[in-house]
Order: C-alpha cells, then sequence, then structure tokens
C-alpha cells in the first residue's frame, strides 16, 4: 500500500512547517543567550575594572598608614625627648 503523492508532499510539508518553526525559536532562544552573555560578560568586565582600582586604592593607603605610623613614632619620640629636657630645666630650677 503507498501513500498517494499529495498526502506524502502534505506531510513533507507540514514537518518542513515545523522544522522551521523550531529553528525560529532556537534562534530566538540563541539571540537572548547571546545577549545575556554579552550582559554578562559587560558586567564582569565592570565589576574586574573596579577590582582593580579598589586594589590600588588599598596598596595606598596602606602605604599611608604606613607611613603614618612611622611618623608618629618619630613624632612621639620628639615630643619624649623634649619633655625629658623640660622635666630637667624644671628640676633645675627647682633645686636653685
Amino acid at each position: 500500500m503507498t501513500t498517494p503523492p499529495v498526502d506524502r508532499l502534505d506531510r513533507i510539508e507540514a514537518i518542513l512547517e515545523v522544522t522551521v518553526n523550531s529553528l525560529n525559536g532556537l534562534t530566538t532562544r540563541v539571540d537572548d543567550l547571546t545577549y545575556k552573555v554579552d550582559d554578562f560578560i559587560g558586567t564582569a568586565n565592570t565589576v574586574l575594572a573596579r577590582s582593580a582600582v579598589l586594589d590600588d586604592i588599598i596598596v595606598r593607603l596602606d602605604r599611608n598608614f604606613e607611613e603614618s605610623q612611622r611618623n608618629f613614632g618619630e613624632n612621639q619620640k620628639s615630643t619624649n625627648a623634649a619633655l625629658e629636657r623640660l622635666e630637667a630645666i624644671l628640676l633645675k630650677l627647682m633645686d636653685k
């Protein structure tokens, strides 16, 4: 038993229409995925750039903090030396 040619062509045409519709849907999904991946890459690049800037700021702040600690230590030594000299002067004045 053979299928008449018209019925067979109708079935082939119906299969092709389903296939085309499926491909159109797939194309839309691929386009959406491409947009999302591009958006993700853009966001990742922004985050990495900000991270690099923040890392640089942290390094500079760390250097500034270390320098401030050194300066504070030096100032404290100078202040202590000045106080000791003042104390010595006061003791001499009190002895007279």
